[in-house]
């Protein structure tokens, strides 16, 4: 039976998944730490994802590369495989997200993911020779386990809510906090305010998705550098009120680090609640 520095036989495979089945585990917990706007934080899990893409991907790459090597010289090998595999990644991202106004980015990412790339191929070596032969196995199927929450946190469906959310600042506090905030939502949904421009006659029920692009400016006048964020659920995906069973449009409006309020909007009114509108009664 072959033997390398991992064990001997399926040992040396056990191993190397359990050393990134750690990895993976790690992720799991940075993903489901991190906080975003609204929950956990979608990006956070998504560089995870990647990182750990990189990783699984490093396993096979690590059987053909460690041959006898011990020592210093696995771990080099080990650094190597893995920069390289993090200059692919950042091909590929760089590829795939590179937009014209900003143009490509690979000058910056792929240094910068081939050094985080070496570190983590090296440090998964060092892992998988830590994790004892008897649990390797059990540890590799934990880092399966792991590995599908992460795709779940950051793939899952997103909240059938919109989102609003701003700093609490002075400005915001001056203007009302919270339930400043949320009168500003209500009249921007209405076309109350700013001579309701951006509505036209055809557009009569209120659920229809908020133009925030042109609405932002007018909820944030006067906040400052408040840091707005804006969602929105495009109006097939409304749910469902229990009670009236129609669709509802439910807005979020948040001062982060302190409270919250839900703007229902129905075809042709609007209510506001405290709390998020996670707490409401829907059928989804």
């Amino acid at each position: 039976m072959r033997t390398d520095a991992f064990g001997t036989g399926a040992l040396r495979w056990w191993r190397r998944l359990a050393g990134a089945a750690v990895v993976a585990l790690a992720a799991l917990a940075f993903a489901a730490l991190a906080r975003g706007e609204d929950g956990t934080d979608r990006d956070a899990g998504f560089w995870a994802l990647v990182v750990l893409a990189c990783t699984y991907a490093g396993v096979p790459l690590s059987r053909a590369l460690s041959g006898t090597a011990r020592g210093a010289r696995l771990l080099g090998r080990h650094a190597l495989a893995g920069a390289g595999l993090g200059a692919v990644a950042a091909v590929v991202l760089d590829t795939a997200f590179s937009s014209e106004d900003v143009g490509s980015l690979l000058v910056l990412l792929v240094p910068l993911f081939a050094l985080c790339g070496a570190v983590v191929g090296a440090g998964t070596a060092v892992l998988a020779l830590l994790v004892p032969a008897r649990v390797a196995a059990a540890v590799a199927l934990a880092g399966v386990l792991a590995t599908a929450a992460l795709a779940w946190l950051v793939f899952r469906p997103p909240a059938p809510y919109d989102l609003v959310a701003v700093d609490a600042t002075q400005e915001v506090a001056a203007a009302g906090g919270t339930t400043g905030l949320a009168e500003r939502v209500v009249r921007a949904v209405e076309g109350d305010a700013a001579g309701g421009d951006w509505r036209t006659d055809l557009r009569t029920d209120l659920r229809t998705a908020p133009a925030w692009d042109v609405l932002a400016e007018q909820v944030t006048a006067g906040l400052g550098q408040s840091r707005a964020h804006f969602s929105s659920t495009p109006t097939e995906d409304l749910p469902t009120s229990r009670a009236t069973g129609q669709a509802v449009r439910l807005i979020t409006v948040r001062v982060r680090e302190q409270d919250a309020a839900c703007v229902v909007v129905h075809a042709a009114a609007t209510d506001v609640l405290d709390g998020t509108c996670e707490d409401l009664d829907l059928v989804r």
